[in-house]
């Protein structure tokens, strides 16, 4: 199974060079299976023949056995996904791991940085433009530091004490682009910029840190403080029908909010001392426990 993944901290501030922590998410995932008559898996067969030509055509620094793959693929493989489309979790990025873990030729251990940079050409197919990371997460399957552009690495991160990460379905499929066009608009103010980079950076660093620890108090005040300043410069990312759930929780001890990604719907994330009790407030809700 190639697993779903989580940008945990650092959402959109990592494009302006913030740190940001990546998880794997194997709540979700996929896999490759062999289809029976009965299954309707043509289109996807179909997408996956693109993409094996795709990879036949491009200038890698490694090969793929695109002849295999395309030979599997006349014998009915295809790729079994349960990733939700539109929430960030990394739905091509998976496929994109998968293909690189059973076709690549000679595979040796490579370096994050080198991983990444393959990953984000193998992705293209999907999306035009990509970084890499989510493809990078699910074939590592270890949560990965983003330090800077540059500088990346996989962390071991204690369990997580005095409180429970938890996920909220919003049931909304988005677009990541949108939300960070407008991300990126509002950076052109100065008063913007300043103020994201004296206080928001700071505290998601913190927040990261915390995570890695287990220090689960310090984290739930953390993101308390990023929820504060999201429900403010982040606005136009929480969806309206979460606003009065989330002013609920800068109001109570209850639980914290926090967007998880681009934010516009998918998951938001949750923190909270009191898993049982906040499932009980948010009972008309599906909670994911992380």
């Amino acid at each position: 199974m190639i697993p779903a993944k989580i940008l945990l901290f650092g959402e959109h501030i990592i494009i302006k060079g913030a740190q940001a922590l990546v998880i794997p998410f194997p709540h979700f995932g996929g896999e490759w299976k062999y289809a029976k008559k009965e299954e309707d898996f043509q289109k996807k067969q179909m997408d996956l023949a693109q993409f094996a030509d795709f990879l036949a055509k491009q200038n890698l620094p490694i090969q793929f056995d695109t002849q295999r793959f395309h030979e599997d693929l006349s014998k009915g493989l295809y790729f079994d996904s349960i990733i939700p489309t539109g929430y960030g979790l990394g739905s091509s990025g998976s496929v994109t791991a998968a293909v690189y873990e059973r076709y690549v030729i000679d595979k040796k251990e490579q370096s994050l940085s080198f991983l990444k940079e393959l990953f984000a050409q193998m992705e293209s197919f999907f999306h035009g433009m990509s970084s890499g990371i989510d493809p990078l997460i699910c074939s590592v399957q270890q949560p990965i530091w983003l330090e800077s552009k540059e500088k990346m690495q996989t962390i071991s991160c204690l369990p997580l004490q005095y409180a429970s990460l938890f996920l909220l379905d919003t049931k909304i499929s988005r677009s990541t682009s949108p939300f960070v066009k407008i991300y990126l608009k509002k950076w052109e103010e100065t008063q913007y910029e300043s103020f994201l980079t004296k206080y928001l950076f700071p505290e998601s660093n913190k927040a990261i840190q915390n995570y890695a620890k287990g220090d689960g108090r310090e984290l739930f005040h953390s993101i308390h403080n990023i929820s504060v300043i999201q429900e403010e410069y982040f606005s136009e990312m929480i969806p309206a029908e979460f606003k009065k759930m989330w002013r609920y929780g800068l109001e109570s001890h209850d639980y914290k909010l926090k967007l998880c990604g681009a934010g516009g719907g998918g998951f938001i994330l949750g923190i909270t001392q009191d898993f049982e009790k906040t499932k009980t407030i948010l009972s008309g809700y599906n909670l994911i426990r992380l």
